[in-house]
């Protein structure tokens, strides 16, 4: 069965980004290029074609035709959450399955078998205070702050994570997988959210945690 993976702020052909993220491969040394092709490299080494792949924004700084050649090489059904830095490929909607400012969804047991509840996922590239059926244990998952919000996430009781590529959540799992970057599967996703929500269903954590909440 195809999975579903989550990742963001990717930043393909950022320079900036290196100095920004000094722990990501070639930083050190400015070598756009080099990290370029190591995140496709994780990229191909993680996705399947029939996997489903949401990128919640910032995915590339590359200017047309060297963006869309970047989309042709990124295998799965991509599901784009648009960032602030996505300008050169809105233009090419062709090559998501979907394009979003912000996506709901429901990840059912049918879907996933491991689940014991539905996932309900609310999913924007900038992290929320509030969103669509928080109340009832819906989970919000971000990107934009590049693992810089995780420490407040953690202490919050908010149901919300950072699934950027430079967050802990990526981290952790890809250290599982013998590195220390990887796009986040659903699954390692699941784990997190039943870390921290203890053995209580979502929406029972949700009515005991925002009980002043407008629903």
């Amino acid at each position: 069965m195809n999975r579903i993976l989550f990742t963001a702020d990717t930043h393909f052909g950022h320079a900036n980004i290196l100095k920004h993220m000094p722990d990501r491969p070639y930083a050190a040394d400015g070598m756009i290029k080099e990290h370029d092709e190591w995140l496709l490299d994780l990229w191909r080494s993680s996705v399947d074609k029939r996997d489903d792949v949401y990128i919640l924004g910032d995915l590339t700084f590359l200017k047309a035709e060297d963006a869309r050649h970047l989309l042709e090489k990124l295998p799965g059904r991509k599901h784009l959450v648009t960032g602030n830095h996505d300008g050169s490929i809105r233009a090419y909607h062709n090559y998501f399955t979907s394009v979003h400012q912000i996506l709901d969804i429901a990840v059912k047991q049918t879907r996933c078998p491991f689940l014991d509840q539905t996932l309900r996922l609310t999913m924007c590239h900038y992290p929320m205070v509030t969103w669509n059926h928080k109340p009832y244990g819906s989970i919000m998952l971000h990107g934009h702050c590049h693992g810089k919000l995780d420490e407040h996430n953690k202490l919050s009781p908010d149901l919300r994570f950072d699934i950027g590529i430079d967050g802990t959540l990526s981290r952790k799992t890809g250290a599982e997988n013998g590195t220390d970057f990887a796009l986040v599967d659903i699954e390692h996703l699941y784990r997190a959210v039943i870390e921290k929500v203890g053995s209580v269903d979502f929406a029972t954590y949700a009515n005991a945690s925002y009980k002043s909440e407008e629903r």
